[in-house]
């Protein structure tokens, strides 16, 4: 996983509860994700369950979609799932595998072990989940 951490640590950039991390705060969320192959038809998140992981695609691509219908698709570097790091709330969505694809997953034990280590994460976050309930 080593060559993955240049790309991973520019997709935790886009997400909004990471993107003012500090390098060394990156890096120990990259230790924490596990990789995992997914297969084409696969379902990763059905809408209305609980969910317990973060995922960023290494590579491949899935579909999204709300209510059965499809609103849009996700390729290489992108994320989905990080309500679920910091929320009980119910998946949004569905997502559905479109050809093989390599995630990256960060499961909610996992962060919140982070988080007691690193102080400063919680509070970004915190700050992050103020701004968009204020939306």
């Amino acid at each position: 996983m080593a060559d993955d951490f240049s790309m991973l640590r520019s997709a935790l950039q886009k997400v909004d509860f990471f993107y003012s991390l500090n390098i060394m705060d990156l890096d120990a969320l990259i230790k924490a994700l596990k990789k995992r192959k997914a297969r084409a038809g696969e379902v990763i998140i059905k809408q209305g369950e609980i969910g317990d992981k973060f995922y960023l695609i290494g590579s491949g691509a899935v579909s999204v979609s709300i209510n059965n219908k499809k609103v849009t698709e996700l390729g290489d570097g992108d994320f989905f799932g990080e309500m679920a790091l910091v929320t009980d709330l119910p998946r949004t969505a569905t997502i559905t595998v479109l050809e093989p694809t390599d995630l990256f997953l960060l499961y909610k034990k996992d962060f919140k072990k982070i988080l007691l280590s690193k102080p400063k994460i919680a509070h970004i976050i915190n700050e992050v989940l103020e701004q968009r309930r204020k939306k």
